[in-house]
């Protein structure tokens, strides 16, 4: 019998379905609490860039469902082999720069970069890019997991605005906390920013 992907996917979503609390179980709570900020929505088109925890695909793809799509792309061999074969079979996995996304003009819903933003490349040609691919309405969520620190340092909220505000989005937010750093930006027309600080205990 041959292998129909999407008789797969349906069986695959309908099983995560009941091992939700199983798969938010192996992430820690600073990743359970930027996940549930973020939640892009069922049927999203969702770019993963720089994969420095594939521990969250799961979760993820819970959140896409059977409709969405999930494009995860790194310039590393390496951190691309960590991407398990159920998750390769429901992704795109590219190997490629982010600073030149293999990606069509204003094809997706959202950018997420899990704690790998400052480690991308070039950062106003990334930003210029995600602008490019996102389609109006379109959000980049720049996130870093746990306490700050030397060896893990947080990109700084001025910069990333300044940044975002040159590429051309419009509405910027931020929620943070000393657990975690969660910044958003939007592809909108008109002028916005709001900048809140959280914290939490």
């Amino acid at each position: 019998m041959l292998q129909d992907p999407y008789r797969h996917l349906f069986f695959e979503a309908n099983a995560a379905s009941h091992r939700v609390r199983g798969a938010s179980a192996g992430l820690n709570w600073p990743d359970n609490a930027i996940c549930e900020l973020i939640n892009p929505g069922l049927g999203s088109r969702l770019l993963v860039a720089g994969l420095t925890a594939p521990e969250i695909l799961p979760s993820l793809r819970l959140r896409l469902g059977l409709t969405g799509q999930l494009v995860i792309v790194d310039s590393s061999e390496e951190a691309l082999s960590g991407v398990s074969k159920n998750d390769a079979f429901w992704a795109v996995v590219l190997k490629a720069n982010a600073e030149k996304l293999p990606i069509m003009d204003s094809s997706l819903d959202a950018v997420l970069c899990w704690s790998s933003f400052m480690g991308l490349g070039p950062l106003d040609q990334i930003t210029n890019e995600f602008f490019r691919v996102l389609a109006p309405g379109g959000k980049v969520f720049i996130t870093y997991s746990g306490p700050a620190s030397p060896e893990r340092p947080r990109p700084c909220l001025l910069g990333l605005q300044t940044l975002f505000l040159k590429s051309g989005f419009s509405r910027l937010d931020s929620d943070t906390g000393e657990d975690f750093f969660l910044f958003k930006a939007e592809k909108t027309h008109g002028f916005t920013v709001s900048v809140s600080q959280m914290g939490r205990a």
